[in-house]
């Protein structure tokens, strides 16, 4: 492959558009359940396990004893009952009341 062959090739690959389904999209729940550091490491590493999870941040809800779950994941259609399933037998303890998908963008 010649210099400006290869050069062509590396312009057309980062000029590329990003398809809709690879654009991260984030993910707000409320929950309650979660009272200790473990409790948010167990909700992180369940939620992590779903499809195309990259992060998960969890803050105090606006409710007093309810955290704000912010996912940011790659699939565009993932459900509370996916979020619910992720839990595993901890889905009695750490419930999910909220699941929406945000309108803000995710960073």
């Amino acid at each position: 492959m010649t210099r400006s062959a290869f050069l062509f090739a590396l312009v057309a690959l980062f000029t590329i558009p990003v398809s809709a389904g690879d654009a991260p999209v984030n993910y707000v729940a409320e929950m309650t359940g979660m009272v200790c550091a473990g409790c948010k490491d167990h909700v992180t590493a369940s939620f992590t396990k779903m499809e195309g999870v990259s992060k998960v941040q969890i803050v105090p809800g606006e409710k007093p004893g309810t955290q704000k779950v912010t996912v940011t994941s790659t699939s565009s259609t993932l459900t509370k009952e996916q979020a619910v399933a992720s839990l595993g037998a901890s889905a009695s303890t750490y419930i999910v009341h909220a699941w929406k998908k945000s309108d803000q963008p995710a960073n």
